[in-house]
């Protein structure tokens, strides 16, 4: 994935909420048009998917953001502090697994004249949800690209108890009515879900026009 521009990160988000969109949106009026034992099964089939769509959009609107930063091709100065720490990130982690001396003092040589240098961040997997995308690694997430999550915090209960652990349950095989699981129920986690993932995408648009990436 390469993202070098505003309007390539554009596109690539509109296509990203596109067919993630198609596919709740179909998911949601499955769930409202079956009855009795199918619609238990629409139930937990809906849950499920909408956690794997939530992992699914942040960590690739994020990616595509480290993308788009990386190819802005700034001085390591110019960038904020969270982009230094991807990149020291990978520096300490070769410092670490040798012995040598000679590669020992490059690296700091390479740490100390950063602000110098064109900048080369990485991208591909950096951003990490370790399939349990909760609001503590949501956070963790936001430190990394250097965004405020502040907005997000009022849905944390949320996410972290009842769209995991209903997603976790649904893993272990329990019953929708031991979830108090119901459409109802659904419609709420699915719009504020949804809500989250779609005030991401404008985060994320409007962090790259405004150029918050910069020091």
């Amino acid at each position: 994935m390469k993202i070098r521009t505003i309007d390539e990160l554009q596109d690539y988000i509109d296509k990203e909420h596109s067919w993630r969109r198609k596919e709740l949106t179909a998911i949601k009026s499955n769930i409202f048009v079956s009855r009795s034992f199918a619609k238990n099964t629409a139930l937990r089939s809906g849950i499920a998917l909408l956690y794997a769509h939530w992992e699914g959009m942040i960590k690739n609107v994020a990616t595509a953001y480290l993308s788009y930063v990386s190819a802005q091709k700034l001085y390591y100065r110019d960038l904020k502090n969270n982009f230094w720490s991807i990149v020291l990130k990978n520096n300490l982690e070769a410092f670490d697994d040798t012995r040598k001396s000679s590669k020992h003092n490059r690296i700091v040589r390479n740490i100390r004249n950063m602000g110098d240098q064109k900048a080369n961040i990485p991208y591909e997997d950096i951003i990490k949800t370790k399939s349990n995308l909760n609001s503590s690694i949501f956070k963790e997430i936001m430190e990394t690209i250097g965004l405020d999550y502040s907005q997000y915090e009022g849905n944390f209960k949320l996410l972290d108890e009842v769209l995991l652990k209903m997603r976790n349950e649904i893993a272990h095989g329990e019953k929708p009515e031991y979830m108090d699981l119901d459409e109802e129920r659904f419609n709420e986690i699915y719009d504020k879900i949804t809500n989250m993932m779609n005030m991401f995408n404008t985060q994320i648009i409007n962090a790259a026009c405004l150029k918050e990436f910069k020091q």
